[in-house]
C-alpha cells in the first residue's frame, strides 16, 4: 500500500518538511561518510531556514498542542475510552510543550556555530563544499569520529525543542485519520471537503501511477498520472482521510 500525504494548511506544509528534516538528519549517523555529513549538514540548515526568526512556529505548534488535548479530555467522557491510553498522549503532550519551551527566535547555537556558518553559503554555490574553498570544513571532517560526534550531537540537540512538538502534533492527527473508500474516474476525483489541514492518501502499489494534489482546505483535486507518459491509469480505488488539528473527523 501506497501512502501520499498533502498539506491543506501552511502549518501543515511546514509540519511536514520539518518532519523531513528531522528524518534526513537521523539517516546520516554514519560520520565516517562525506555524504552523509553533507547529508546531515544539509538536513541543520534546512531546519535554520524553517525557523530562523520565526516566532510564529512556536505559537503554530502550541495552538496545535492545545487543540489535541482539549480534543483527549473530550474522549475522556466516553465510557468505552481506554483512559490509560489517553493518559499516554497527554503525557507525550506534556513533554511536547515543555521542549517547546526552550525554544527561541535566535536560535544562536547553531546561527554561531563556525561549520554551520561556514557551510550555509556554500549550498548556494555549485560544488561550494570543496577543500579549498571551506578548508575548516576539511580539517573538521579529519578529526575523529568522537570528536565530530560532539558537534553533531549539539546541533541536534538543538532540533528537540522543535522536533519533539512536530512529531507529536503529526503522530496525533495520524493516528486520528478516519478514512473513507473512493475511486478516482479515469484518474480523477474532485469534491468538497470540511476545512482540514492535511490529507492523507492510500492506494494500491499495483497502480502504475501516483497522486497530483491540488486544493486548499475545503476543496480538493486529485488526478492519478501515469509513470509512462504513454500509459493510461484508468480508475483507480483508493482510501482517503481529511485530517483536522482538532482531531475532529
Amino acid at each position: 500500500m501506497f501512502i501520499y500525504e498533502f498539506p491543506l494548511s501552511p502549518r501543515a506544509r511546514t509540519y511536514l518538511k520539518l518532519e523531513q528534516v528531522f528524518k534526513n538528519a537521523e539517516l546520516s549517523s554514519d560520520l565516517s561518510s562525506i555524504q552523509n555529513v553533507m547529508f546531515l549538514l544539509r538536513a541543520v540548515v534546512d531546519f535554520i531556514d524553517l525557523v530562523d526568526g520565526s516566532s510564529a512556529i512556536k505559537i503554530e505548534l502550541l495552538k496545535d498542542l492545545e487543540k489535541c488535548d482539549g480534543r483527549l479530555k473530550g474522549w475522556l467522557t466516553d465510557p468505552e475510552c481506554d483512559k490509560d491510553f489517553v493518559a499516554l498522549l497527554r503525557k507525550k503532550i506534556v513533554e511536547a510543550k515543555k521542549a517547546l519551551d526552550s525554544f527561541t527566535r535566535q536560535r544562536t547555537v547553531l546561527k554561531d556555530d563556525p561549520i554551520i556558518e561556514l557551510i550555509k553559503p556554500r549550498f548556494l554555490t555549485p560544488s561550494g563544499i570543496n577543500c579549498f574553498d571551506t578548508p575548516l570544513f576539511t580539517y573538521w571532517f579529519s578529526q575523529s569520529i568522537e570528536k565530530k560526534k560532539q558537534s553533531v550531537d549539539k546541533w541536534l540537540h538543538e532540533f528537540d525543542c522543535i522536533r519533539i512538538p512536530v512529531y507529536t502534533i503529526l503522530y496525533l492527527w495520524r493516528l486520528c485519520a478516519n478514512f473513507s473508500d473512493r475511486v478516482a474516474k479515469s484518474g480523477f476525483m474532485q469534491e468538497s471537503a470540511d476545512t482540514c489541514d492535511l490529507i492523507n492518501i492510500q492506494y494500491d502499489e499495483n497502480v502504475a501511477g501516483y497522486p497530483v494534489v491540488s486544493g486548499f482546505q475545503s476543496r480538493v483535486n486529485i488526478r492519478f498520472l501515469p509513470f509512462d507518459k504513454e500509459s493510461k491509469v484508468g480508475d483507480v480505488p483508493f482510501k482517503i482521510a481529511y485530517i483536522k488539528s482538532s482531531l475532529q473527523q
